[in-house]
């Protein structure tokens, strides 16, 4: 597979300002959230325009502490255009998650694939402020057959690529200061992403091929970030609203430490 970009963990946005440029021109260009319900031609045209360092400015050389499991992944470290890179690594894991399930389809049921695809149209109704007129949600297929060798690649680039949209989240959720509608904004997409990236973690386990070793689940920087804020955001949002998060995340460490295919890298 080729390489999947990915931002230094480290340059992650940190306020919704930075992405709406970047947002603002992949919307007028087609390629927002709206291309994961287009045609199978529209989506494989996407793909190739928005890996495209004519439309994303990113720059190399950005490696990690932990550039091994980097490595196994195909993820490639880099800076450049924080907001371009940042949305356009969502957009590409979406598509090449579901090119793949339309290829053989997935044991994953609907509503998981709803709450999947719920988060890059949340992401981009955040950072443009749009008002949230919900979405068209295309399901795949259920399994016919054994899916390919790079679905848990596949599956857990789009986990990477959902844990940065979590950070994200929740660094405005710290940063939001008084402004309580901000606070209840990013605390509900941090959410609405936890959910996506435990369904994102699901289908990189979804291989029945014998022959397919088990694909450890890796323990993201993002991942350890979250713990690290949990008091924070606790503190920043109200008790509901906290609870969803804090039962999001911990769903989200069951399916981590659970799965047989992914205890063995936990």
């Amino acid at each position: 597979m080729e390489p999947f970009r990915l931002l230094h963990p480290d340059l992650v946005p940190q306020r919704r300002e930075s992405l709406q440029h970047a947002a603002s021109v992949l919307v007028q260009m087609g390629l927002d959230d709206t291309v994961l319900s287009a045609s199978p031609v529209h989506q494989r045209l996407a793909r190739v325009v928005l890996a495209s360092s004519d439309v994303i400015e990113w720059k190399p050389g950005y490696g990690v502490l932990d550039a091994g499991d980097d490595e196994r992944f195909g993820v490639v470290r880099v800076g450049g255009d924080r907001g371009g890179v940042f949305l356009s690594s969502v957009l590409i894991a979406y598509l090449d998650v579901q090119e793949n399930a339309a290829r053989t389809g997935t044991s994953v049921c609907e509503d998981s694939w709803r709450t999947l695809l719920w988060a890059p149209t949340a992401l981009f109704d955040h950072v443009l402020r749009r008002p949230q007129v919900g979405m068209t949600v295309l399901t795949p297929g259920p399994a016919t057959g054994c899916p390919s060798h790079d679905r848990p690649v596949v599956g857990q680039r789009l986990y990477f690529a959902l844990m940065q949209a979590v950070r994200f989240a929740v660094n405005g959720v710290v940063r939001a200061e008084d402004d309580r509608t901000l606070v209840e904004d990013c605390v509900t997409l941090a959410t609405a992403c936890l959910r996506a990236a435990t369904v994102a973690l699901t289908f990189a386990a979804d291989v029945r091929h014998e022959d397919v070793p088990p694909s450890p689940v890796v323990e993201t920087f993002e991942h350890r970030y979250l713990w690290q804020m949990i008091n924070e955001v606790r503190a920043a949002v109200p008790r509901a609203r906290y609870e969803q998060f804090a039962t999001a995340l911990r769903r989200l460490d069951d399916v981590h430490n659970a799965d047989p295919l992914m205890a063995l890298g936990s």
